[in-house]
């Protein structure tokens, strides 16, 4: 980039000063040639007089270098007629060119009309002089500004290549600093004060692009420490279970034993494992389904049957109000996994006796799942973090059930995920001791029939 800013820079004062100089050139030539032709006019009118002209031979005078022709109206040629000094009429230059003679020297030459005093017949006088100082002033210039503008491009480049080096200084040194940016220093940034004024905004972008990637390798490394920590405690349970089993012989009923506990594990390894996967594609577009039509309402209604079986056992009732048509462009899988993990964490920790309510509508081109209860509620330090994989509120408080040993925090991680990768927004509110409203805004809705009917238990 030095060397392009730098000939651009260049070839911008070359172009100026080359028009420059042609500039000069001609004016200066224009000038000189006026003059050298105004004071040929003026020479040659001291040659024409109207009274006492004679005929003479058709002959070429020179005077003082000077040469002229005068030619009479039947086209002969005059002599030279008497000096009186008498003023005449300003001649009609009717031609004017350079000529080389003979022995190479350079003349100027006009050919004028006269008429003289008293109005009689016009003459004709071609009038020529040298033009040897005349040209010699125009080569002295041509060299002088040839030499000044191959000195003057020659310092242009220099200085183009100095200012395009200190100008892009800072942006090698942004190019370094980043370059030394790996993956264990993720924390450095690029300080803006050692930067101009126009390149501020480049290093706030480059440094906000730095901290979102401090933030996401943070969140995959506690992603992997949490996944070996939950991956570790049911292997080892197993491993010593089966250890403790094979150190004696043991009959029928406490190998059953054996074996059931260690399903127990298997099971949960099985869910972990399952889960880690659902996410693994989420995140990767080669297990992604192409968004098509759906009409929403319809698995929505589904997800909420799912839903009842679940509430059945635990004694809390799924409300549901949903638009009779809610049609928009999405991937349905993606869009079950949401609504599914929502109603399944509003039930699983409700109270007994509550409710589960899912509403639907569409706002705009968007379309809008609310999954509210009257369960606990969350408390407002955990809400933040409910996102983050593997994250339980319950553990944080020393609250854990049986029923939460089977949960892995990761629900609300999923549901991010699709929701992050269908382009839209996940939202948690929640009062503790009153329950938890979560709204999701999904984008790609077409048509619907707004009009959302009341809640009814199913």
């Amino acid at each position: 980039m030095t060397y392009r800013i730098a000939l651009s820079i260049l070839l911008t004062v070359w172009a100026t000063l080359i028009a420059g100089g042609v500039i000069a050139y001609a004016t200066t030539r224009s000038v000189l040639l006026a003059d050298l032709d105004e004071s040929l006019v003026r020479r040659a009118r001291g040659l024409v007089e109207l009274a006492g002209t004679r005929e003479a031979a058709p002959r070429l005078e020179e005077s003082a270098e000077d040469r002229y022709v005068i030619t009479g109206p039947l086209g002969r040629t005059l002599g030279r007629l008497p000096l009186t000094g008498a003023a005449t009429a300003p001649p009609e230059v009717m031609h004017a060119s350079l000529a080389t003679l003979g022995d190479g020297s350079r003349v100027r030459s006009l050919t004028l009309r006269f008429t003289p005093r008293g109005g009689t017949a016009q003459v004709i006088v071609v009038y020529s002089a040298s033009a040897q100082r005349f040209e010699g002033v125009l080569h002295r210039l041509a060299f002088a500004l040839i030499g000044f503008g191959a000195a003057a491009g020659a310092a242009a480049a220099g200085v183009a290549v100095w200012i395009s080096r200190t100008a892009l200084r800072p942006l090698r040194g942004v190019g370094e600093a980043i370059g030394a940016i790996d993956d264990r220093k993720l924390d450095r940034r690029i300080d803006p004060s050692a930067l101009p004024p126009e390149l501020h905004p480049v290093a706030g972008r480059l440094n906000d692009m730095l901290e979102r990637l401090e933030r996401a390798f943070l969140q995959r490394r506690q992603f992997l420490a949490d996944a070996s920590h939950e991956l570790r405690t049911p292997v080892a349970a197993l491993v010593i279970t089966l250890e403790v089993a094979l150190r004696r012989p043991r009959d029928a009923a406490e190998l059953t034993a054996v074996l059931q506990t260690c399903l127990s594990d298997a099971r949960l390894l099985r869910q972990l494992v399952q889960t880690l996967l659902e996410h693994a594609r989420s995140d990767t577009a080669v297990h992604c389904e192409s968004p098509e039509m759906v009409d929403a309402a319809p698995l929505l209604n589904q997800c909420a049957d799912v839903a009842d079986g679940l509430a059945l056992g635990r004694d809390v009732s799924v409300r549901r109000a949903i638009a009779p048509s809610l049609e928009l462009t999405s991937q349905p899988q993606r869009l079950r996994g949401i609504v599914t993990n929502l109603l399944g964490n509003a039930v699983e920790h409700n109270r007994p006796g509550g409710w589960v309510e899912l509403r639907a509508q569409t706002i705009g081109r968007d379309l809008e799942i609310c999954v509210s209860d009257n369960g606990p509620g969350i408390a407002a330090e955990h809400v933040p973090h409910l996102f983050e994989p593997f994250y339980r509120a319950s553990d944080r408080v020393g609250l854990t059930t049986a029923a939460d040993d089977q949960h892995l925090g990761l629900g609300l991680f999923l549901v991010d995920s699709h929701v992050k990768a269908l382009g839209g927004e996940c939202r948690v509110e929640s009062e503790y001791g009153v329950g938890t409203v979560v709204r999701v805004r999904l984008p790609g809705a077409v048509s619907a029939k707004t009009s959302v009917p009341q809640a009814n238990v199913a």
